[in-house]
């Protein structure tokens, strides 16, 4: 009797190291993803002509994040997300858009519910970014997990205001590139219960492409190197913590 107690003991300890490792859940032969868990997995970086995928190692997800870049901002600007988001378990892909205009080509090669036909898809985008994730979440209502912006750029008729997808609206308090009134119009389009947070920063420093020469141009900012680092890392934060939220309601 106290044989088997002691067996008992161990496999219950095994397996609470082993969960408390990332490993992920059981689910019929699959090894999920726990997203309820603070995960470290390795990924791979998968790129062909029609987006930049990044694709965690180890378990299978199933969640992820469509991201649509800034006007012409090269995808490698973003890696910094990328890589908190597929650390944690998040399928993240980053559609390759024709001449960087993210909102007028999102579709012509947005490739992900296609490719990745179990993962539950946040969409989110930066700038005009931000203005193709409106778009494509009110046309997928029905399938996305929720929207995440960051500063976004909205144009025509796109809204989501009358849906019930959780939404998360990241903003910047040195903004010198969207004016008050774009900054307005884009909250006309969110549902009422979004989630607002207003980060120490500037616009370009959601993406890592905020030289000096870039901040000129648009008077946005200036920020020293330490700021910018630290709207990053608020900038990852907030957005796991707003995913997390979601997936395991």
């Amino acid at each position: 009797m106290k044989k088997t107690i002691l067996v008992m003991l161990i496999a219950v300890t095994i397996g609470a190291v082993i969960a408390s490792f990332g490993v992920g859940e059981k689910v019929d032969d699959v090894n999920y993803v726990d997203y309820s868990l603070d995960n470290e997995y390795e990924y791979e970086v998968v790129e062909d002509k029609y987006a930049v995928a990044y694709e965690p190692k180890g378990a299978t997800p199933k969640y992820g994040l469509i991201f649509y870049i800034g006007t012409a901002i090269p995808y490698e600007h973003y890696e910094y997300l990328a890589d908190a988001l597929a650390k944690e378990g998040y399928v993240v892909v980053l559609p390759k858009v024709k001449l960087g205009l993210a909102y007028m080509f999102y579709l012509e090669n947005e490739i992900a519910f296609e490719r990745y036909p179990n993962v539950k898809f946040f969409v989110g985008g930066h700038s005009q970014g931000g203005g193709a994730a409106v778009r494509r979440s009110m046309e997928n209502k029905e399938v996305v997990a929720g929207t995440i912006l960051y500063a976004p750029l909205c144009y025509g008729e796109d809204s989501i205001k009358d849906t019930s997808l959780p939404t998360l609206l990241l903003e910047a308090t040195k903004d010198g590139v969207l004016t008050k009134a774009m900054k307005d119009d884009a909250k006309t389009r969110l549902p009422l219960e979004t989630e607002s947070i207003m980060l120490e920063g500037c616009h370009m420093s959601f993406s890592t492409m905020d030289n000096d020469a870039v901040l000129s141009t648009f008077k946005d900012g200036p920020l020293g190197e330490n700021e910018k680092v630290l709207q990053r890392e608020k900038t990852v934060e907030s957005t796991l913590e707003f995913m997390k939220e979601v997936v395991t309601r």
